[in-house]
């Protein structure tokens, strides 16, 4: 199967969907590969993909463009996150791939990304919004700063009508977690939609030895480009952790991810105990010395990595019910839920006080993730997907999990 895979952005370690599917669908298929590069940093990553791919063609787009195409958006019907990304190199470096590679599929990662894909060639078209941006504005809408409510807004109304539109045009819409597929299929009740989960490498997220975990220490990753996750630090730092220094004296929060110390040195420049780190080569020797990890977030969509990852790794974890989406893990089994301030600080007291506890759940979680979630098990059903559009066969066509 030659799959034309098209991104907004340039595939990298952080965007864990796109490179390892790219990595593992390349050794079965032929994965050309059109993405955005706006910066030598992404062209690094582009050449580092580069083994995994059959082609690769690039386009760009400049911020002063950008931000000048969503201030035209505002008064019209598209949304600002589409607007931002528009790129004419974009859509003729997709056009120049068709030509050149006539794929059987083309696979676009994110709503944002179709608006390069021409639909008059007739070719399959399966996109992989991941989440739903509907349903992610609504929560913003609930938790976010004012700012962001205003934004939530505009954006909520818009894409109601645009993702609407988008399911219904394509072979296949493609979503990490069924809250947000049932969100979508509400509105767009005639539009295939499918099911295909986040994974980890578990390979490079194996289990982690006592010599590595630190006494008391709790750990956040998380890209802080991203909202999310900048509200759940907020949220953890404000209303969670002094609940847990009260009871656990020395006990220390570590965050680590893109653009962390900018965000936390800013806002909360004298906590006692926070370690900030920013993007580090390899996240397992942090979430390693973790002796918990947290997933407090109150908005977004889908399912937060951050869980799999430190359950491979294993380190024991408490979440907030956003952040897990609907992963059929076993609260008291796998991890430990709470989205009350008090609950979760004492989640967190409980297993930094108990070794046993956070040993037998880890095992537990550790098995789990291997069994259903490395990215080697998800890629072959991205793989039925794909091939599921390419045909027209009822028995290929089963292979959809709806």
């Amino acid at each position: 199967m030659r799959i034309l895979y098209v991104l907004p952005f340039s595939p990298w370690e952080a965007k864990v969907r796109s490179f390892n599917l790219i990595r593992l669908l390349g050794q079965r298929h032929q994965i050309d590969l059109v993405c955005v590069v706006r910066s030598e940093r992404d062209v690094q990553r582009v050449r580092d993909i580069a083994p995994h791919c059959s082609s690769i063609r690039t386009g760009t787009f400049g911020t002063a463009g950008a931000i000048f195409r969503c201030l035209k958006a505002v008064p019209s019907s598209t949304p600002l996150r589409i607007a931002y990304v528009a790129s004419g190199s974009m859509q003729s470096a997709v056009r120049e791939a068709i030509q050149h590679r006539r794929p059987d599929v083309i696979y676009v990662e994110r709503w944002r990304g179709l608006q390069y894909v021409p639909y008059e060639e007739k070719i399959p078209i399966v996109c992989d919004p991941t989440d739903s941006m509907t349903l992610y504005n609504r929560r913003l809408l609930a938790g976010g700063s004012f700012a962001e409510r205003i934004l939530g807004a505009e954006e909520y109304v818009k894409f109601r009508h645009y993702e609407r539109r988008l399911a219904e045009q394509v072979a296949a819409s493609v979503f990490c977690s069924h809250i947000d597929l049932d969100y979508v299929r509400k509105y767009a009740p005639t539009a295939r939609l499918v099911h295909v989960p986040n994974g980890v490498d578990c390979a490079l997220f194996g289990p982690k030895t006592s010599a590595e975990e630190r006494e008391n220490t709790i750990v956040f990753a998380g890209n802080f480009s991203y909202s999310p996750n900048r509200h759940a630090v907020s949220y953890f730092l404000a209303d969670i952790y002094p609940l847990i220094r009260r009871k656990v004296p020395d006990a220390t929060f570590t965050i680590v991810g893109n653009q962390a110390t900018q965000f936390v040195r800013r806002k909360y420049p004298r906590i006692a105990g926070v370690l900030v780190q920013d993007f580090v080569p390899s996240l397992r020797p942090w979430l390693a010395q973790g002796a918990i990890a947290i997933a407090p977030q109150k908005v977004g969509a889908g399912v937060s990595n951050k869980i799999l990852e430190a359950m491979a790794v294993g380190t024991p974890i408490v979440a907030s019910r956003v952040a897990c989406g609907d992963l059929p893990c076993v609260a008291g089994k796998h991890l430990l839920i709470a989205d009350d301030a008090a609950e979760f600080a004492q989640h967190a007291i409980d297993l930094l006080a108990d070794v046993s506890l956070r040993r037998s759940m880890a095992e537990r979680a550790v098995a789990w993730v291997r069994q259903s979630y490395d990215w080697s098990v998800v890629a072959l059903q991205m793989e039925a997907v794909l091939l599921g559009a390419c045909s027209a066969t009822e028995a290929v066509a089963q292979g959809f999990r709806c």
